[in-house]
């Protein structure tokens, strides 16, 4: 396997360790510090977009706003922005909101066999066979480390399923839709434009309020890690690696969340270890393998 392929196979890894930080982090201001989740989106994707295309343009300077050159694209871009990263986040906390994190979790993880399905339909071929077992292993894996044991789905209504796959389906448009922007124009333009106007979308449809916020230094820690680690960082590299790697590969590697946010808890919030979240991150670790094999087999065929 090229050190091309590799690179982009660790960018998401990278990004969905730090997602499964976000998610902690997040978890931490809202209960505990009474940070709205409408608000808190709102607040991540305006920030870390301005910062993101503040970068882009020390970077690239003028040459960050080609997209907005060609009708299109820039059509192209508000959807990502839109029906990408601001209805993933949104529809995402209102599923923990509606039902907790578990199984919130479980729905959006549809979006990798989703992917999937729509990319052997628009192209007229079907699956790589390690590419359906890791979606299942990645699926199962995490099931199993969101809802620890706990099988009884009875909590799924009609309003649990409509947040959750929408989640997922949104998972699917900011992993598919904009990789030909992201190879035509660079990675930290689209996304950080993508999350400015999924932030302007926010504060209009939701018109959070920060109310009742209690702020200290911990609120400031966590809302910031939030911001820089679980958004600037996170999204860049994961759509850097879905630039280099393709939609179905990034897809099955972003469910190393799940055992990030594990991990974390255990070494932050004092979590302990169940015999769940072992057999759920086992699963989840051989589709890297199972995808780096596959990988290196096509390369050499």
């Amino acid at each position: 396997m090229n050190s091309y392929i590799l690179k982009g196979m660790l960018y998401i890894v990278i990004g969905a360790v730090l997602w499964g930080f976000s998610g902690m982090c997040s978890q931490f201001v809202q209960q505990e510090r009474n940070m709205p989740a409408e608000w808190v989106v709102a607040m991540r994707l305006t920030l870390a977009g301005a910062i993101t295309v503040l970068a882009a343009f020390w970077q690239g300077r003028a040459s960050i706003f080609k997209v907005f050159t060609h009708t299109k694209d820039t059509i192209r871009l508000i959807i990502f922005g839109v029906l990408g990263m601001w209805l993933c986040q949104y529809t995402y906390f209102k599923a923990i909101a509606y039902a907790g994190a578990g199984i919130a979790t479980v729905l959006q993880y549809v979006g990798p066999a989703l992917i999937i399905l729509y990319i052997s339909i628009t192209r007229l071929t079907l699956p790589r066979g390690a590419e359906v077992v890791s979606v299942v292993l990645a699926t199962v894996g995490t099931a199993i480390i969101a809802l620890q044991g706990e099988w009884n789905l009875a909590a799924l209504d009609d309003t649990l399923l409509f947040w959750g796959l929408t989640s997922a389906v949104a998972v699917g448009i900011y992993t598919v839709q904009p990789v030909p922007l992201l190879k035509k124009y660079g990675t930290a333009p689209i996304v950080g434009f993508g999350m400015l106007i999924g932030g302007v979308f926010a504060w209009i449809v939701t018109q959070p309020s920060a109310e009742g916020i209690v702020w200290d230094l911990w609120a400031h820690g966590g809302f910031w890690s939030i911001i820089i680690f679980g958004t600037v960082v996170s999204f860049n590299a994961y759509l850097e690696g879905v630039r280099r790697v393709g939609a179905v590969t990034g897809s099955i590697l972003s469910s190393i969340e799940p055992i990030s946010a594990a991990v974390l808890a255990w070494l932050v919030l004092g979590n302990q270890f169940s015999q769940w979240d072992m057999i759920g991150m086992t699963l989840i670790i051989v589709t890297i393998f199972l995808l780096a094999w596959d990988k290196r087999r096509a390369a050499e065929s």
